[in-house]
Formats: structure tokens, C-alpha cells, sequence
């Protein structure tokens, strides 16, 4: 509908299918009527009781359980406002590229949300994960647990400098040599200090046919996010 909504389990959602049935239902099946034991005496027989038993249920408790039963449907289904960029592999390890040079300042929170979303996925399916600040070219690449990289995560800001892509080209192709089975998500601040069509480019031919997604910019579309290509690999605007 347009809107930026997913959900963590959307078959779920096929439980919407049964509320027509609830609905008949409980127009077939009334309130049970309360009994009342009176002495056996003639005349009470007579006395109609002050409270009666609808035929029916009333249309407005109808609905208001038909309404609890559509929201514990759709809660079951884990909605997701916004959701993260969808993952090309769900089995493959993740390796997540991160611009944080002084430009990312300000669309940082933004980029922030989407990595912590990505590597809460990649718990979820038990893949490990690979989290490259590109301001640090002297540390190893390496795979940790998905927990141990959102703990990390929350220790990188932003650098006071600008950042040179191409010193992360070394360390990546080594990593990329000793990993057959990965897929990189390099989230950039959408920015070209110089050399940025060459990082790519080479970026791309140490990638080779790996899945590589590029978000850009860290902002909604419309909102300054913009789409282009690497090579035949799609760049998208971060939501």
C-alpha cells in the first residue's frame, strides 16, 4: 500500500483469512443464557425477569472482537516499520561497510539504525557478521558473532577528518581472498572526497560475483537519498 511496512513472519499474515469465519461464528453462537432458579411458585412464573438474553450478540462486541483478533494477527506477524534492506543470501556471513569520516556526521543515526537492523537479521538466522569502519585500514577483517559486532557498533562516531576509501582496498582483498561465501553491504554517506569512482571500481572487481548492496546517503527517498550503479550491482537510499 505504499507505505514503508514489512514483517518479520508474513505468512502469518494468512490468519487474517479466518476472520470472516470468526465472524460467522459468532453470529451462529449467542451468549449462553443465564439460568435463573426461582421457588416453585406459580406466580414468579409470571414475572418476567428485569435482564433478557439477546438473540444475538451485539454488533459492536462483535466487533471489537473481531478487531482484538486482527491485532493479534498482525503482532504475531512482527511488523517492521521501515524495514532494513533486504539480504541477498540468508545463509551467507555478512560483511557491513561503514563510511564514518567526518562527512557521515550527518546522516549518522540514520545509518546507525539500518546496520544495528541488518546485523539483528543476521542473528536471527545465525550468520556471522563482519563489521569495517572505513577510517580503520589497519585492522584485520574478520568475522564475530552478530552480538559481539552491535556491541562494537555502538563504539564507532564519526571521525573529526575526512577518510580515504582506497586504504581499505588492501585489507579487503585479503579478506575477501580467504571468504568464498559473503555478502557486503557497504553503507556510504553518499559523498566524493576524490578517488570515489575508483574505489568503487575496484571494490567491485575484488567483490566479483559476490552480492554487494550500496546504500547511499543514510536518508529516506525524497529526503536527499539518491540510486545509481556500481558496475551491474544496484545502489539504494537508505528508509
Amino acid at each position: 500500500m505504499g507505505l514503508p511496512l514489512g514483517f518479520a513472519q508474513p505468512l502469518v499474515l494468512l490468519g487474517l483469512l479466518s476472520i470472516p469465519v470468526l465472524w460467522w461464528l459468532l453470529r451462529l453462537i449467542p451468549p449462553q443464557p443465564r439460568r435463573i432458579d426461582f421457588p416453585p411458585t406459580r406466580l414468579l412464573f409470571q414475572i418476567k425477569p428485569k435482564e433478557e438474553t439477546p438473540q444475538k450478540t451485539p454488533w459492536w462486541l462483535t466487533l471489537l472482537r473481531l478487531t482484538l483478533a486482527t491485532l493479534v494477527i498482525l503482532v504475531a506477524a512482527g511488523p517492521l516499520w521501515n524495514p532494513p534492506v533486504e539480504t541477498a543470501t540468508s545463509r551467507a556471513p555478512l560483511a557491513l561497510l561503514i563510511d564514518d569520516g567526518f562527512v557521515a556526521a550527518g546522516s549518522w543515526d540514520a545509518r546507525m539504525r539500518m546496520a544495528d537492523d541488518l546485523m539483528a537479521r543476521a542473528e536471527t538466522d545465525n550468520r556471522a557478521v563482519a563489521l569495517i569502519p572505513m577510517s580503520d585500514p589497519n585492522r584485520d577483517v574478520s568475522f564475530e558473532t552478530p552480538g559481539a559486532a552491535r556491541v562494537r557498533l555502538k563504539q564507532i562516531k564519526p571521525k573529526p577528518n575526512a577518510v580515504t576509501r582506497a586504504d581499505m582496498l588492501v585489507p579487503l582483498g585479503r579478506f575477501l581472498e580467504a571468504t568464498n561465501d559473503v555478502e557486503m553491504i557497504w553503507l556510504t554517506d553518499g559523498v566524493d572526497l576524490g578517488g570515489g569512482a575508483e574505489f568503487a571500481a575496484a571494490l567491485g572487481r575484488l567483490v566479483g560475483t559476490r552480492p554487494l548492496t550500496v546504500v547511499e546517503g543514510g536518508l529516506p527517498p525524497g529526503a536527499g537519498g539518491c540510486r545509481s550503479k556500481v558496475g551491474n550491482r544496484a545502489i539504494v537510499p537508505a528508509s
